[in-house]
C-alpha cells in the first residue's frame, strides 16, 4: 500500500492529537489508520525523530555527519518550502475511506520504535498498550511534512511545547517565514 495523505489535528475535547494516515491499496480503495498522540507520546515521538533524523545524516552521508544538525534543518526547510509550493499543505485531508484496518476508533498510542536503515526510509512503529499498531516508512520529505503538521497542531493545542528541529536556531529567519 502506498501512502496517500497524513493528517494531524488538536481535539480539545480530548486533549490529543488524531494522527490519521490514508494509503490506497492496490486496487484503489483508500485505507485509514487512526491513532491518538498524548502530550506524553509527543515527547517520547518526538524525541525518537530528532534522533532518527541525525541518525539517518550519519548512516546516508558519512562525510556530513559532523554537521548533521545543520543538514536536517536545511532538509527540513527544503522539502516544507517544496510542499508548500506544489501545494501538498493547502490540500483538504479525503474523507472517503473505505476501510480501516485497525477499527474506526484510534488506538492509544503509548510507544515509538524507529528503525533507520542507510538510503532507506525511515520506519516508525507506534504501538497501544495492547500491542496493537502499525509501522509507516517515512521518505525524508514526508517526514519532514509530519514534522511540520506535528508543530503546527502542537502550536493549536497550546501545550506550552517546543517542537524544534537540530540546526533551527542557524536559520531563525528561514524558519520565520516557513511557519
Amino acid at each position: 500500500m502506498d501512502l496517500h495523505q497524513i493528517q494531524v489535528s488538536y481535539q480539545p475535547n480530548e486533549d490529543r492529537l488524531l494522527y490519521r494516515a490514508s494509503f490506497k491499496a492496490d486496487d484503489g480503495a483508500l485505507q485509514e489508520i487512526r491513532a491518538w498522540l498524548t502530550r506524553r507520546m509527543l515527547r517520547e515521538l518526538w524525541s525518537g525523530i530528532v534522533t532518527s533524523l541525525k541518525a539517518q545524516i550519519r548512516l546516508d552521508k558519512p562525510l556530513a555527519a559532523h554537521a548533521s544538525a545543520e543538514m536536517v534543518s536545511m532538509e527540513h526547510h527544503a522539502s516544507v518550502a517544496a510542499m508548500q509550493e506544489n501545494g501538498s499543505f493547502g490540500n483538504s485531508y479525503e474523507s472517503a475511506v473505505q476501510k480501516y484496518p485497525l477499527g474506526e476508533t484510534p488506538l492509544l498510542v503509548t510507544t515509538a520504535s524507529f528503525t533507520a536503515n542507510p538510503n532507506q526510509p525511515l520506519r516508525i512503529n507506534l504501538i497501544s498498550e495492547s500491542g496493537k499498531g502499525f509501522e509507516i516508512a517515512f521518505s525524508s520529505p514526508i517526514l519532514h511534512g509530519f514534522c511540520k503538521l506535528l508543530m503546527e497542531a502542537v502550536e493549536k493545542a497550546d501545550w506550552d511545547m517546543n517542537l524544534v528541529l537540530p540546526g533551527d536556531a542557524l536559520f531563525p529567519k528561514l524558519s520565520a517565514s516557513l511557519n
